[in-house]
């Protein structure tokens, strides 16, 4: 997208040549000789001139700023924040447009040192509906500026919110700015509200005109920003569902495998998220593991869903599942930050110790994601039930992911699945096999990791505590009830 220079938005003739903080250069002009008077005045233009340059660079370089972030909250607080800055306000609200009303997005306030977190202490802002009595619905329903040197002493528009926010909180709300923020079709999205300006020495003063276009400037350029910040969350819930749509054919096909891909996706990002891995590279393991089995379509069905055990004519055919996967993922565009996703799916059969398949790769060479899903796809395997056999007891499932620490698995996933709460493995263990855990046995088991547990499995005289502790998880694998 690109951003508009402000210079092109401010019109030309709308500002004073000199600031209204700087009355006493006038005062000197008119004391001293015509001479004199001409230097100030020069003097005064120049410093106007080198100030509005000031204000455009900054512009500009907020513009950029705001087209560069991504995340719509962050942006949004931003927006605010900048524009406060900009006109020296203490205090910002940001409302989005919505159906019939303007919902708060945003709250900042210095003297009250408060931020949209306000609402905990019951001050959340409620919705203004659109009706041109309230100002920031008139400034949305018509697209004008409104500049009040004092709220209190104005009857143009309904200010009791103003004023039960004043009396809930001790604050004095005066002046207030508030402008349309349109996107480059001309559409209003949101309203900003600045309050109270602040002159050098802190008071309360009404805001500056010339801000006026300055600040519609800067708001339209965020509005430019929050399009393309909604833009590309739209964009990427439709690639999440498309992949998620993409994975429920393979659940759909084979009912007894129903629930693998998303319990394999939350356990390596539990694995993940526990390695400090970016958000950003979260996704790329999100969709390698909610996709790591797509090849699996172009099995037969008498291999796919054959009940018993496989012939190692049968066992080659599945082996070439993680083939078709990458096969078929790498003819779907991905961008640049999610290129990887085919080679991570595909991947999740190789071995630490290179004895895995398709390619026999081992150790750094397997992908960092496909690490994790290696442990992922095979302990979900474990716990899982089957036609021809039960799910095999939760010990026995640890034992042979501890014990494959070094050949089948990487030492260090081994060690990160260890570490996760047994709690968050108990809840993704359940999903979609009946009742979730009751939050009374989530608690009970709060704090306690996988490997923790483990070792409580491990022992023959347990303590009352851990006896309760594999009570209450049995409760729910063994289907044991209460």
């Amino acid at each position: 997208m690109s951003v508009v220079h402000p210079a092109t938005m401010v019109p030309r003739g709308t500002y004073p040549l000199v600031s209204p903080w700087s009355d006493s250069v006038y005062r000197r002009s008119e004391e001293g000789s015509p001479s004199g008077a001409v230097g100030g005045l020069r003097r005064a233009m120049r410093e106007e001139e080198k100030r509005l340059r000031e204000q455009i660079h900054a512009l500009n370089r907020i513009g950029i700023a705001l087209t560069a972030e991504r995340d719509l909250d962050r942006l949004l607080e931003s927006i605010v924040r900048e524009a406060r800055g900009f006109t020296r306000a203490d205090a910002g609200t940001l409302y989005l447009v919505r159906k019939d009303h303007l919902e708060c997005a945003v709250v900042q306030n210095d003297t009250l040192s408060a931020s949209k977190e306000m609402s905990q202490g019951g001050l959340d802002l409620p919705p203004v509906p659109l009706r041109p009595e309230y100002v920031s619905a008139y400034v949305a329903l018509t697209g004008k500026v409104v500049n009040i040197p004092d709220v209190y002493s104005s009857a143009e528009f309904d200010f009791e919110g103003p004023r039960r926010y004043d009396a809930l909180t001790g604050y004095r709300t005066r002046s207030m700015l508030v402008v349309p923020m349109q996107d480059h079709k001309g559409r209003t999205i949101g309203v900003l509200q600045l309050i109270n300006a602040l002159s050098p020495e802190g008071e309360v003063v009404p805001f500056r005109e010339e801000y006026e276009e300055l600040v519609r400037s800067l708001a339209s350029q965020a509005a430019v920003a929050i399009d393309n910040a909604r833009l590309i969350s739209d964009l990427q819930k439709m690639l999440e569902s498309f992949m998620e749509a993409l994975a429920s054919t393979i659940d759909a096909r084979d009912p007894h495998t129903a629930g693998h891909s998303y319990r394999v996706t939350q356990y390596t990002l539990a694995m993940a998220e526990l390695d400090g891995i970016p958000p950003e590279q979260r996704r790329v393991y999100e969709y390698a593991a909610l996709l790591h089995d797509y090849g699996k379509i172009g099995l037969r069905d008498a291999v796919l869903l054959k009940p018993g055990k496989l012939t190692p004519e049968e066992y080659r055919e599945v082996q070439t599942h993680v083939i078709y996967t990458q096969e078929i993922l790498s003819r779907i565009y991905f961008p640049e930050e999610l290129k990887e996703v085919p080679e991570v799916a595909a991947s999740h059969q190789e071995k630490y110790d290179g004895s895995g398949y398709p390619r026999g790769l081992r150790n750094g060479e397997i992908p960092r994601g496909a690490r994790m899903m290696c442990v992922a796809d095979v302990f979900d395997a474990l716990t899982s039930e089957r036609p021809y056999r039960a799910r095999m007891p939760i010990k026995k499932a640890l034992s042979v992911i501890c014990e494959g620490a070094g050949s089948h698995f990487d030492p260090e996933m081994v060690d990160l699945f260890f570490k996760l709460p047994i709690s968050r493995i108990l809840t993704i263990l359940e999903h979609g096999r009946g009742a979730p855990p009751d939050p009374e046995d989530i608690d009970a088991l709060s704090g306690v990791t996988v490997g923790e547990f483990y070792r409580i499995l491990l022992k023959e005289d347990r303590s009352p505590q851990e006896e309760d502790m594999v009570r209450r998880f049995n409760r729910y694998y063994r289907r044991e009830g209460k």
